[in-house]
């Protein structure tokens, strides 16, 4: 019984110590992790990847504004498609150009097919960043543009300041999947996908990258495709 007991209060306490202190989960315990890659990741060793405990899903860069186009999307996702993990897209959003000819950028470019990942809207704040109003507005000419050709509106990831500050409101988390880039707590909106590091290690690339963990089972990764 006393061994009994001491193991009960060795597990309470590695429990406790897996959360934080508001008893929230942290990135830890989430078994569904990837990457991100772009442009800066030229040298990979895919073989490392796939052949080691590697991620089980990998977003690229695929375009940038209305015009620009990832020199390394398509070697990448030439790559992807030979690899067997499940990848998607993103797009870095530009604060100058139609959010309408953003998107139709990132359809010619991408050519995300039954199968890939949901697309991604990259936001992030820039000093071209003037009026909330006109973010909205092209924001939601994006996301609408995105819908009417994949039948599914964009993923929209950004820091958890930037969603609370400019997003929330009229993309809630209610119509729209949340990718959350936060490196020094749990996010607490309701997310999809966390960024939790940019400072991950991984055999097959060198430097650092970003790593994301899912909130679910691979099985519902898998779900969470273009139909």
């Amino acid at each position: 019984m006393a061994f009994l007991k001491y193991l009960f209060v060795i597990t309470a306490f590695l429990t406790l110590y897996s959360c934080t202190e508001d008893g929230k989960r942290t990135a830890e315990d989430y078994e569904v992790w990837g990457i991100d890659i772009s442009r800066y990741q030229k040298k990979i060793d895919w073989k490392e990847i796939i052949s080691g405990d590697g991620p089980h899903f990998i977003f690229i860069k695929a375009t940038e504004g209305s015009a620009i186009q990832d020199p390394m999307y398509h070697h990448h996702k030439q790559e992807l498609e030979k690899s067997g993990i499940l990848w998607g897209a993103y797009h870095f959003f530009g604060h100058r150009t139609s959010g309408k000819k953003q998107a139709r950028n990132f359809i010619n470019t991408a050519k995300l097919t039954k199968g890939n990942l949901l697309p991604v809207l990259d936001i992030e704040y820039h000093r071209f960043l003037k009026d909330r109003k006109h973010l909205i507005k092209e924001v939601a000419a994006f996301c609408s543009e995105i819908k009417r050709y994949y039948g599914v509106y964009p993923v929209i990831y950004c820091s958890s300041n930037f969603y609370e500050r400019y997003l929330r409101r009229d993309f809630p988390e209610s119509k729209y999947h949340i990718w959350i880039a936060d490196y020094s707590s749990t996010p607490s909106a309701s997310w999809r996908f966390w960024q939790h590091t940019d400072s991950h290690t991984i055999p097959g690339i060198h430097g650092n990258v970003d790593r994301n963990v899912f909130a679910g089972e691979l099985n519902d990764l898998k779900k969470f495709t273009l139909r």
